[in-house]
């Protein structure tokens, strides 16, 4: 008894698993939201036919499947270049969101965040009032200016 042909049988089966392949990587694609929701994505059944010459019951069949993705949206950043005049040296920094030109961050002196099994140290341990965090400053202490720079340059000297 003879089957008829269908795309479920077609090439022992390799056809339709390759249709079902390029399905999942459209659906990935659609889903992935570094590429544009509204672009098309394509999929491209072939199927070659080639009849012998001698005998036209005698066909090769050569079937392929072709997609067409949506590409990955761009990404965009700015850069800010800087040379320091004193020594020449050229640093180039990512611009963070809220980040002023030129601004220092806590991470630029190498400033080490406390081990989780430490506790952090109370209002009362740094001399802070806890209720509204002013700063309780000893009559015999005198408040001094944090030189974050002097410190860095002292880092990397």
């Amino acid at each position: 008894m003879t089957k008829d042909l269908s795309i479920e049988s077609l090439c022992g089966g390799a056809v339709q698993e390759r249709i079902n392949r390029a399905l999942r990587k459209v659906s990935d694609n659609i889903l992935d939201p570094n590429t544009e929701a509204k672009k098309k994505r394509v999929i491209n059944l072939q199927l070659a036919f080639a009849p012998s010459e001698d005998d036209r019951e005698d066909v090769t069949v050569e079937a392929s499947v072709s997609i067409k993705l949506a590409p990955e949206e761009k990404v965009h950043t700015q850069l800010y270049i800087n040379r320091d005049l004193t020594n020449n040296h050229v640093t180039i920094t990512e611009h963070v969101k809220g980040m002023i030109k030129g601004q220092m961050s806590f991470d630029d002196f190498g400033l080490v965040a406390l081990p989780d099994d430490e506790d952090e140290p109370t209002a009362e341990e740094l001399g802070c009032d806890p209720e509204t965090g002013e700063i309780i400053e000893a009559e015999d202490t005198q408040a001094s200016v944090v030189d974050f720079r002097t410190i860095k340059r002292a880092q990397e000297g």
